[in-house]
């Protein structure tokens, strides 16, 4: 096999491995998408009073890495999601 058919045949077998994952997990891609359009309609949360033992960076810090977990961006944008 020469170099090139043995490219297509690994790229056509890559998009049929990743097709077949898809395809396994489009009932969780499903169930995921359902969770975030009913979550976007919940009202926010108000923001917790700061804790005196932190210090204003430290709140920052806290604050940024609650945003990152919670699917936020430094921007308030949902990474993936047009503007």
């Amino acid at each position: 096999m020469d170099v090139s058919a043995y490219l297509v045949h690994a790229a056509t077998r890559q998009m049929a491995e990743s097709d077949a994952i898809e395809e396994q997990f489009a009932e969780v891609d499903a169930l995921i998408a359902r969770a975030e359009r009913a979550a976007d309609g919940l009202p926010a949360e108000p923001a917790p009073e700061p804790t005196a033992a932190l210090t204003e960076q430290e709140r920052r810090e806290v604050e940024e890495a609650l945003s990152l977990v919670q699917g936020r961006d430094r921007q308030g944008r949902r990474p993936g999601y047009a503007a």
